[in-house]
């Protein structure tokens, strides 16, 4: 397996299976270095929820683990699978499709984003807001810029500032940030003035802000970065 192909995806096996480039040309590689998947694509993605995407002649379609080809390669763009859809795109505008390849969600969108706990991120005319998976306009297209939910929270951006909504669409946390990030284990970084701390699910500025850099909580602590130096911070 040494040497042997002239390009890896990213290094990391996924579902067992990795993508690797000979000729030019890419398949998928298992743990043992066999050749699971031959090598007879333009690109070749990730393996997620048992999927691939994978490109021919400039379109995007994907694969299974079996190296079946379950959707043709017929968009001109394809994301990965989440929650059992992905999003794909065709002359400029995005929609969804299943596992089966169906197209569940026409692309009548200007942009669009995997599904995270039951909604995607779509955007529209400049704005962003949520459908489910039905397709459904849950929260309308309204904010300067958005993020995934997570841990039942979503960060928004409304007049140059950031602040957070729930599944609902409520504004739970006013748009006051200059910067927000995704909730995780209750607790989100936000920035303000150029400085880094952490808010929990309530508002609350538990961690001031006062770090150059930071990142998300992981396991009870997070690196935060001060004077050039970095170290951690519990909960």
């Amino acid at each position: 397996m040494f040497w042997e192909f002239d390009d890896v995806g990213y290094f990391k096996f996924k579902e067992g299976l990795v993508a690797v480039q000979k000729d030019g040309k890419w398949g998928y590689i298992n743990t043992k270095g066999e050749q699971a998947i031959e090598c007879k694509f333009d690109d070749a993605g990730d393996f997620k929820e048992g999927f691939a995407r994978v490109q021919k002649d400039g379109k995007c379609g994907y694969i299974n683990t079996k190296g079946e080809q379950i959707v043709e390669c017929k968009f001109d763009y394809a994301g990965d699978f989440s929650e059992g859809f992905a999003v794909v795109g065709k002359d400029y505008k995005y929609g969804y499709i299943n596992t089966k390849g169906e197209q569940i969600i026409e692309c009548k969108f200007d942009d669009a984003w995997g599904f995270n706990e039951g909604l995607a991120l779509v955007q529209k005319d400049g704005k962003c807001g949520y459908i489910n998976t039905k397709g459904e306009q849950i929260i309308e297209c309204k904010f300067d810029s958005a993020g995934d939910f997570k841990e039942g929270f979503a960060e928004i951006k409304k007049d140059d500032k950031w602040g957070y909504i729930n599944t609902k669409g409520e504004q739970v946390i006013e748009c006051k940030f200059d910067d927000a990030s995704d909730f995780n284990e209750g607790f989100a970084r936000v920035q303000k003035d150029g400085k880094y701390g952490y808010i929990n699910k309530k508002g609350e500025q538990i961690v001031e802000c006062k770090f150059d850099d930071a990142t998300y909580f992981k396991e009870g602590f997070a690196a935060v970065q001060k004077d050039g130096k970095y170290g951690y911070i519990n909960t």
